[in-house]
């Protein structure tokens, strides 16, 4: 897929062999270009996003109290008041007071500045988006006990790691192949428009499958905005505009004649 993908960026007259190859082979095109995103992907994740997520277990296993659930009461040790502030995100904030029964109000949360509050028989979570507070019941007793201490949060990183980046990189695998198919299907319908005025007898199935090919650039363009600390100013206007730049001159390459066989030697 290499030699294609440079092909792609580099030698418009390989666009002859994009727009015959089979169905086959253009999906496996797009799937080694969401590879290639996904990949740049797991680099920025595991750069940026892990650390911060790593940190937070580790203030979990380190400031939590430990806590215990049973009966449709709540305790904790100490029981509170105690504010936890994360040491990096100080946005992020919990007030455990398990002495405390009585409602807590949103004027209280925001007060003390904090987006979720614990108290003997319910947590409230603040809902900045909605501007509203999240109450969860913790009143109702549950089939068995529950404790959360330091070696639980080691547990919780333990299968968030096996389960959340596999997922992560998985979905997005998905929707970037998926969104490869689908402005392919948008750009091939311009360029039947492109094909007519270039004077090209090309059919729709040809036009989609160069699309997909002329979307190479803008792919590479998503990865390295991926791996930068900032994004790309105005990336969602140039890669389209580079998508169908790529895509006229396949359109073009296609129309070209052929170059004639070579005489016979006399």
């Amino acid at each position: 897929m290499l030699p294609d993908l440079l092909d792609s960026l580099l030698r418009p007259s390989a666009c002859r062999r994009f727009a015959g190859e089979p169905a086959s082979r253009a999906a496996a095109y797009v799937a080694f270009l969401a590879i290639l995103f996904v990949g740049a992907l797991g680099v920025a994740v595991k750069l940026r996003l892990a650390p911060v997520l790593d940190e937070t277990f580790v203030w979990l296993e380190t400031s939590m109290p430990s806590l215990h659930i049973a009966g449709g009461q709540v305790t904790a040790s100490p029981p509170g008041p105690l504010r936890l502030e994360h040491p990096r995100l100080k946005e992020i904030a919990l007030m455990i007071d398990t002495t405390r029964k009585d409602p807590v109000t949103p004027q209280m949360m925001t007060d003390q500045k904090v987006v979720g509050y614990l108290t003997s028989n319910a947590l409230y979570l603040q809902n900045q988006g909605a501007g509203r507070v999240e109450v969860l019941d913790l009143s109702k007793p549950g089939e068995r006990p529950v404790a959360l201490d330091a070696e639980s949060y080691k547990e919780m990183q333990r299968a968030f790691d096996w389960v959340f980046y596999p997922s992560l990189l998985l979905m997005f695998f998905i929707l970037f192949s998926i969104s490869l198919a689908f402005f392919a299907l948008v750009y091939a319908l311009v360029g039947l428009l492109l094909s007519s005025a270039a004077g090209a007898s090309l059919g729709f199935g040809a036009l989609y499958r160069l699309a997909l090919h002329a979307q190479t650039a803008a792919a590479l363009l998503r990865c390295i905005d991926t791996l930068l600390p900032v994004p790309i100013p105005f990336l969602g206007l140039a890669t389209p505009v580079v998508s169908l730049v790529y895509l006229w001159l396949a359109v073009r390459a296609s129309a070209a004649p052929s170059s004639p066989p070579p005489a016979p030697a006399a």
